[in-house]
């Protein structure tokens, strides 16, 4: 603006010296005069000027460039930051929430060891209990054999000494009064009491009957009945001895098996427990590289924020300074423009031709003006006033040049070729103009489409993450929220199967303890009842013995008989009563059995239906959680898909945004200006074109155009002149051959 203000401060001075043929200085010898020098200050500083836009054009670029460049890496920088945060932020929650599962399982884990444990000592005791109970009831049962054993050889005893006959010595002192006979009997008793309970109720009564009767022949006969019960007896005791050793030993071999078993599950479950503790140790290292991770990308994300923040204002203020000095600069080219128009002007010659500043001024510059034609003058000044003015009006430097050259009497071809190139160059402008309205309409159109796109693609993509976070994240209805309800509820199953078993063993424990006092009270009351019937029962034998065993010997007197005495019953009636009551709670007791044998079939039953419940319900518990992992793994899966979809969708949106906004003021100034800028382009086209006829009517050009044309006919200059150009001599003389010669290929050519 500083040269600005010199230069016109020049021409206000000095004028213009626009038809100056020679110019010259005194202070530097031959040169060019004061308005000359105006002149071509004012054309360098166009020069300048727009050598001065084009550097500035070349460093805005580079610095446009690093403000996109910098800008669109540090958005992509941050974008990838915030990306990578949620990344190591869902790996921390990944960790947490595996540390969690670890933590149940190991608790999980050690109630499954104490459970093992807890069985294996339950096991060991029952063992220990059993192996005791088959260790009493072997014993039992070896001492029963015995005691069968001795009754046999015994009454094998008695048998033999019966055949050596009765006249024997030594029988009479063995089975006679005070022989040892009798304790033979006594120790036979004694050992069928062992046994008696065993023995069938008919089998019994012969027992009994064969104890308690004299010594006689009939009582020795039937010793060999009593042998054969006792020997089948023995027999079975023998089988069952056989049964319950086998028994004990495969329930030895089970329980080995099942000791076993549960040790290497309780080792299986140990190695288990301590190899969860490890992954522990290590979801805790891991934990903490990965906080010390989104420490260091939250730090790179605030550095990038602030250079950001940064660098959008200094660009922001960079365009704004650009556009300023774009805006200065045109204004100052059109001034100096509009300042050449005028020093050009004819008006401004024949002002600074009347005054001596202007011709030598304070420099001493010297000007020859040379001598016009009045006509041509009057033309030229019309000529300059149009496009003069045209050239102030619309700013046009195409129209002030064209001045400038036609001022400056520049020969007609050379305004002529001049215009024609500014009319093409208009025409050019128009069809520039033209593309890029129409490019940019259908760029931007294009893109907005492709923003609406990527918008409603943004609110479907973000409507899905929605449903499925809710669908992985609910509180209530969510996958891992239903994961962790049916685990509680796996665990809730768990524990009723272990509740419900301990309270079946607990109840079976009972049963059998019920069973076992039960069958105890049976014995006794069997024995009491036995053993009163076999006092009372004694009355009626002997009454039978009366009439079955005439033939016997009488016993010994020692009282008075029954009959004599009126008889002595005792508490016969009153052991009557006993005994029917004791039968009455033997029948009670039996029937209490019986119901305590069907409750614990009920109870057995109703555990079995249970447990096949609890079972049925845990294998579906397990099925429903190993769904839900796969849908969460797939929800979690797609909504990854979607947040990378998103964060796509959301970065080329950002670069549509962009690109919209870098071709925005290009295209609203195309869009805005187009009809001003055209309609201007045909004003100065139009103008152009009057010029060009507006010279072409001047005589100068029209004895310019007849000088060339002379020129053009040289050597024919005088016989062309003389016949004409269009006779056959001229024709001939041009074309360099004869006149019959030319005359010969052009018949109708005028002079053939």
């Amino acid at each position: 603006m500083q040269n600005l203000a010199v230069t016109l401060f020049l021409v206000l001075s000095f004028g213009t010296p626009v038809l100056a043929t020679s110019i010259s200085t005194t202070d530097k010898g031959k040169g060019d005069r004061t308005m000359t020098k105006v002149v071509k200050m004012l054309q360098d500083m166009i020069e300048k000027s727009q050598a001065d836009g084009e550097k500035d054009r070349t460093l805005y670029a580079e610095f446009k460039c690093y403000c996109v460049d910098n800008e669109k890496d540090k958005t992509h920088a941050i974008e990838e930051t915030k990306e990578e945060i949620k990344i190591v932020e869902n790996e921390i929650a990944k960790i947490m929430a595996h540390t969690g599962e670890l933590s149940s399982e190991c608790a999980q884990l050690k109630v499954d060891i104490a459970d093992n444990e807890d069985a294996r000592a339950t096991a060991k005791e029952q063992r220990e209990k059993a192996e005791k109970e088959f260790i009493a009831e072997e014993e039992d049962m070896v001492e029963a054999i015995d005691a069968m054993t001795q009754a046999i050889d015994t009454l094998a005893a008695v048998g033999a000494d019966q055949t050596s006959g009765e006249a024997s010595e030594d029988h009479k002192r063995f089975m006679g009064k005070g022989g040892k006979f009798l304790e033979v009997k006594a120790s036979l008793k004694q050992a069928m009491a062992k046994v008696s309970v065993l023995l069938s109720p008919k089998e019994k009564q012969k027992m009994d009957s064969f104890l308690q009767a004299p010594f006689t022949g009939t009582y020795t006969s039937q010793s060999g009945e009593i042998v054969g019960i006792l020997k089948n007896m023995k027999d079975t005791f023998k089988n069952n001895l056989g049964s319950i050793r086998s028994a004990e030993a495969a329930a030895k071999k089970a329980h080995v098996a099942f000791m076993e078993t549960k040790e290497n599950e309780h080792t299986t479950l140990t190695e288990m427990y301590e190899k969860k503790q490890g992954m522990l140790g290590e979801n805790d290292d891991s934990l903490a590289s990965a906080r010390e991770e989104l420490e260091e990308l939250q730090a790179m994300l605030a550095s990038d924020e602030e250079f950001l923040a940064k660098l959008i204002p200094m660009c922001e203020a960079k365009a704004k300074e650009f556009a300023k000095r774009n805006q200065l600069r045109a204004q100052e080219e059109a001034a100096i423009s509009e300042a050449i128009a005028i020093l050009n002007s004819d008006a401004a010659f024949e002002a600074f031709g009347k005054v001596s500043a202007t011709k030598s001024g304070a420099t001493s510059f010297f000007l020859q003006i040379r001598k016009h034609n009045n006509q041509a003058s009057t033309r030229k000044q019309a000529l300059l006033k149009l496009l003069g003015g045209l050239a102030r009006k619309q700013k046009s430097l195409k129209l002030a040049r064209i001045v400038a050259l036609i001022d400056a009497e520049n020969p007609f071809a050379t305004v002529l070729k001049e215009i024609e190139k500014m009319i093409a160059l208009i025409e050019a402008e128009e069809k520039d103009d033209k593309k890029n309205l129409d490019w940019c309409k259908n760029e931007t159109e294009v893109f907005e489409g492709k923003k609406s796109d990527a918008e409603s693609q943004i609110l479907d993509l973000k409507s899905a993450i929605q449903k499925l976070d809710d669908s992985i994240n609910n509180p209530e209805t969510g996958f891992i929220a239903m994961i962790k309800q049916n685990e509680d509820n796996l665990k809730k199953n768990h524990d009723n199967m272990v509740d419900t078993t301990t309270q079946r063993a607990d109840e079976n424990r009972a049963y059998q303890t019920s069973i076992k006092n039960i069958v105890a009270a049976e014995e006794l009351l069997k024995k009491a009842i036995t053993v009163l019937k076999k006092y009372y029962a004694q009355f009626e034998k002997k009454e039978e013995e009366s009439f079955t065993q005439k033939e016997d010997p009488e016993p010994p007197e020692t009282w008075e008989s029954e009959e004599e005495q009126g008889g002595y019953a005792g508490q016969r009636e009153a052991g009557g009563e006993v005994i029917d009551m004791l039968k009455f709670i033997a029948k009670e007791t039996q029937k209490e059995e019986d119901d305590a044998h069907s409750a614990e079939e009920e109870a057995q039953h109703a555990f079995e239906d249970e447990m096949e419940e609890l079972k049925k319900e845990e294998a579906e518990l397990q099925q429903t959680i190993a769904d839900l992992r796969v849908e969460l793994a797939d929800a979690e899966k797609t909504l990854g898909e979607r947040k990378t979809d998103l964060a796509n969708t959301q970065e080329e949106l950002k670069k549509i945004e962009q690109y919209l906004l870098d071709i925005k003021p290009g295209c609203d100034f195309i869009t805005e200006n187009y009809d001003t800028r055209k309609k201007n382009r045909e004003t100065e086209k139009k103008a152009l074109e009057e010029a060009m006829g507006m010279i072409k009517d001047t005589p100068a050009y029209a004895a310019a155009e007849a000088a060339i044309a002379q020129e053009a006919l040289g050597d024919c200059k005088d016989i062309c002149n003389e016949a004409g150009t269009e006779h056959a001599k001229c024709k001939a003389c041009l074309a360099g051959v004869s006149v019959p010669g030319y005359c010969a290929g052009h018949a109708d050519t005028e002079g053939c």
